[in-house]
Parts: structure tokens; C-alpha cells; sequence
């Protein structure tokens, strides 16, 4: 089945591709030359982005991608999405296709010999705040940013990257979990992959209050964060946030 992407630069058909987490261990040769050539394409397009999560984890503690893992996380802002949309054509030249937008354009995965990059656009949830997906984190991580060197390149990560992993990771951040990639059987792929086109295939009138009651769940876990983060700190660096200011756009 074909999706399409509206661009600045006209429809981007995609073909959906169900990946999920434990579905296999990065190729870091291959991970490491897309993200390369992603930094290069992004500059000639002036997009800024960004390493988070397990990518920016991986560059901080071991200076690598992290062995288990199994894509590349980055960030771009809300504001940049149609310069990020724009790009996708001159990607697909490079050997780049998406294979996952969603609807909320809160995600986008662009895959290039079979390694996949998460791309995470964060738009203004409240003051201080962005989310993606539903889930907020402080603005300041993604917009107080410093360079760093990282597979022989630059990238953007946040001035604060210590707190940021502090309040992602807990205290123990620092100290790599031993974990063994799982191999999941048949019928779990089967229920993941049906999962995944419910997903894209539901009505607004289903999928708005279910993500609006994920979002309250997320920011849940944002307060928690917080709370931990200012234990850790001994400070109140962060507020929390109401559990409803979340809403989803219908399409």
C-alpha cells in the first residue's frame, strides 16, 4: 500500500515498513555512513537537527552507537519540518526511502540499505515545553545546543547533555545495561505489524481519544522525570505540567 507525504515539492509516495524495537541489532559500518551522508545533505539544505535519546546516549558514553541498538535517533523543530519534507526527494537520490510518517508528524523513518533513522519533531506543547508523539521534554534540550564530535563529524547535541541524559536515563546513565537482542516468534511480529496498520488505518474517532489518553499517560512520565531530576539536582530545575494540556489534531 502507498502513502504519500505532502511537500512543498509535491506528493512523496512511500511504501510502509513496520520496524519496532528488538527487530534487529545495527549495522554500526552502515549506520555510521547514513548518518555521514545525512549530515551532508542537511547542510546543503540548511536543516538543523540533532542527536537524542539512544543516539546521543551512545556518542556521550561509549563514543560509538550503542551495540544493542538498533536505529539512529535525531531531532529537528516543528518550525523546520517543511525543510525537512523538502529534502526527501534529494534523500531518495542518495538511496534514502521513508518507510513510516505519521500522522501526527511527530515521526518520520528514513531507511538506506537496510538501516533506519528516526527522525523526531518536536512542536511547542506549553512554555519550556515540546513534544513529540506525546511526549514532552524541555524545550532547552533541543534549542540550548553545543557541537560535538561524533564518527568523525559534527553534530548538534544539548549544552546540558548530562542533565538531559540524567532526566531521560536516571543517575545510572552512565553504566551500560548488559541486554541480549531478543528474537521474537511469528505470531508476535504478526501482532506488532497488525498493531502498526491499525495504527495508520484508524478513523480520528478512535485514534484521537486513544493517543489523548496516551498523552496524558506521557506526561505522567515527564512529571516523574522532573521529580527525579530535581531530586538529583537538589533543585527545582524543572516544573511539572498539567496531564491534559495534550491534545491530538484530527486529520
Amino acid at each position: 500500500m502507498k502513502l504519500k507525504i505532502k511537500t512543498p515539492k509535491g506528493n512523496y509516495a512511500y511504501k510502509l515498513q513496520v520496524v519496532y524495537e528488538g527487530i534487529k541489532i545495527m549495522d554500526k559500518q552502515i549506520a555510521k555512513e547514513n548518518l555521514l551522508l545525512f549530515n551532508t545533505i542537511a547542510y546543503k539544505f540548511d536543516l538543523k537537527f540533532g542527536l537524542l535519546y539512544g543516539t546521543l546516549l551512545g556518542a556521550i558514553r561509549e563514543h560509538d552507537f550503542i551495540s544493542h541498538d538498533e536505529d539512529i535517533d535525531l531531532f529537528i523543530l516543528k518550525e523546520d519540518l517543511d525543510k525537512f519534507k523538502s529534502m526527501l526527494f534529494e534523500l531518495r537520490n542518495y538511496g534514502f526511502e521513508v518507510i513510516r510518517y505519521d500522522r501526527r508528524e511527530g515521526l518520520c523513518s528514513i531507511m538506506r540499505k537496510g538501516e533506519y533513522i528516526d527522525f523526531y519533531i518536536f512542536d511547542v506543547l506549553t512554555e519550556g515545553i515540546r513534544e513529540t508523539l506525546g511526549s514532552p521534554i524541555p524545550e532547552k534540550y533541543l534549542l540550548n545546543l553545543e557541537k560535538y564530535e561524533f564518527q568523525g563529524d559534527w553534530f548538534w547535541i544539548p549544552k546540558d547533555y548530562k542533565e538531559s541524559l540524567l532526566f531521560f536515563y536516571g543517575k545510572d546513565w552512565a553504566t551500560p545495561i548488559k541486554t541480549k537482542p531478543y528474537e521474537m516468534n511469528r505470531l508476535k511480529k504478526l501482532f506488532i505489524k497488525l498493531e502498526w496498520w491499525v495504527y495508520f488505518l484508524m478513523p480520528d474517532l478512535l485514534f484521537v481519544p486513544i493517543m489523548e489518553k496516551r498523552g496524558r499517560n506521557k506526561i505522567n512520565l515527564y512529571n516523574k522525570r522532573a521529580r527525579r531530576l530535581n531530586s538529583y539536582m537538589n533543585e527545582n530545575v524543572l516544573q511539572e505540567i498539567p496531564i491534559n494540556i495534550y491534545k491530538v489534531k484530527k486529520r
